[in-house]
């Protein structure tokens, strides 16, 4: 198949593009001319094509295109710049998809998207979503009403759609600090230490999404990648300070319910001061702090038993041979 890629010059789309050669796929990768885009080595079966999905021929850039993986999004921003650099280009995209009549989209979304104060222990495929997206970040916001209209156009062109929700995407380039604690001078506040990580290393996320491009199992299913829970924030958290992955010299246990109660009596003190329009930082908004920082499991069975997919390199297993990170 010939497979549109956006994001391709990105930390997971460089992988993704490898991933997509490997399942026998023919790859068009678009990379914007910006400072967050690398260029992706020229090997058999890549095409490159530089642009914006906001500005580009998307009709052209969908010529002869059999499937659309679209990792293309902001991770920066207010809610309004994010909203304009992440759901205007995805509608864009759908309007030319229909007008040319690709049929396959895959859609890289996120975690975020889940109201994580509704599982009881897992989180699944099947968790509500967010609902009361106010009170959650411009990403959380952005990626919600993206996942929305990819579901809607699908719907109403009767597309094959596939929505892929990586965890926290880590590997040699990167070592994900998002989940794990919060940075105060030269320590690491380790926010919840024994909770489970969702990790997924950035090669076994591509391989999730390539397989779920010309899989008939993937067609209106949703997909959390993760390779594995066993790693706890505590143990992760000096893994990255012994390696120098990050600037923290030391970590800070801080259990998760102490946090999340600091979080919620903040807010209704600066409420009670200064009304109820008062501007928190984000770790001190209780729904951020959830989403963030609570524990639970994350199981993976599902894209295991659909796809067939075989999650590489598990966090653990890096940790006792640094040369498979």
């Amino acid at each position: 198949m010939r497979v549109l890629l956006t994001g391709a010059g990105g930390f997971l789309g460089r992988a993704t593009v490898r991933a997509l050669v490997e399942q026998g796929h023919s790859v068009r990768a678009l990379l914007r001319p910006a400072a967050g885009s690398q260029p992706i080595p020229t090997s058999a079966g890549v095409e490159i094509r530089w642009g914006d999905l906001r500005s580009a021929n998307l009709d052209d850039l969908l010529a002869d295109v059999d499937a659309v993986v679209h990792l293309a999004a902001a991770f920066t921003g207010d809610v309004m710049e994010q909203f304009q650099k992440t759901v205007l280009p995805t509608e864009a995209l759908l309007r030319a998809m229909a007008r040319v009549g690709t049929r396959c989209l895959v859609l890289v979304s996120t975690l975020s998207v889940y109201d994580w104060s509704a599982p009881a222990r897992e989180l699944t495929e099947d968790s509500p979503l967010e609902r009361r997206l106010e009170r959650r970040d411009a990403y959380t916001v952005s990626k919600t009403w993206q996942e929305r209209l990819c579901r809607r156009y699908a719907q109403t062109h009767g597309w094959r759609l596939c929505v892929v929700r990586p965890g926290f995407i880590w590997g040699n380039e990167r070592a994900s600090l998002d989940g794990v604690g919060v940075r105060a001078g030269s320590s690491l506040i380790v926010n919840g230490p024994l909770r489970r990580l969702p990790l997924v290393h950035v090669e076994s996320c591509a391989e999730c999404i390539a397989l779920c491009v010309a899989s008939e199992a993937a067609h209106g299913q949703t997909f959390n990648a993760i390779d594995s829970d066993d790693t706890r924030a505590w143990r992760y958290a000096g893994e990255l300070i012994r390696r120098g992955q990050s600037d923290a010299r030391r970590r800070i246990p801080l259990p998760y319910h102490l946090g999340l109660g600091v979080a919620i009596a903040v807010r209704a003190l600066a409420r009670a001061l200064f009304g109820p329009d008062v501007q928190l930082p984000g770790i001190l908004i209780p729904e951020r702090y959830r989403a963030r920082f609570r524990a639970l499991r994350f199981p993976n069975q599902k894209a295991i038993a659909l796809l067939g997919w075989k999650p590489r390199v598990h966090a653990e297993s890096a940790r006792r041979d640094p040369r498979r990170a």
